[in-house]
């Protein structure tokens, strides 16, 4: 009978332990995928930023002119920012990449 108790000890000690380690993974990976959203939510914001710019003004400005005139709201901290003006009347590349 002492044999039985100790053999249902360590199954149930097995299934906690893999079950512990589910647990870890899922949040590994639920992580990654807010992380990627936050940098789609910021690059959306800059895009959205720049096309208000262009709609009143008639052109594409500089990252640091939307931060400053259009309350743009960077977090050199936390993100690299890729801007590229190709010309004043076409989009901007904009790319953000988040630092690990």
């Amino acid at each position: 009978m002492f044999k039985s108790i100790k053999r249902v000890q360590w199954i149930l000690l097995i299934i906690l332990v893999v079950f512990m380690i589910q647990s870890n993974i899922g949040i590994g990976e639920f992580s990654e995928t807010a992380n990627f959203e936050r940098v789609k939510t910021v690059e959306e914001a800059i895009r959205n930023a720049a096309v208000q710019c262009y709609a009143i003004e008639g052109n594409y400005p500089p990252l640091e002119y939307l931060a400053s005139e259009y309350g743009l709201i960077m977090n050199e901290d936390a993100y690299y920012y890729h801007y590229e003006i190709i010309a004043s009347n076409i989009m901007p590349v904009i790319a953000v990449y988040k630092k690990w």
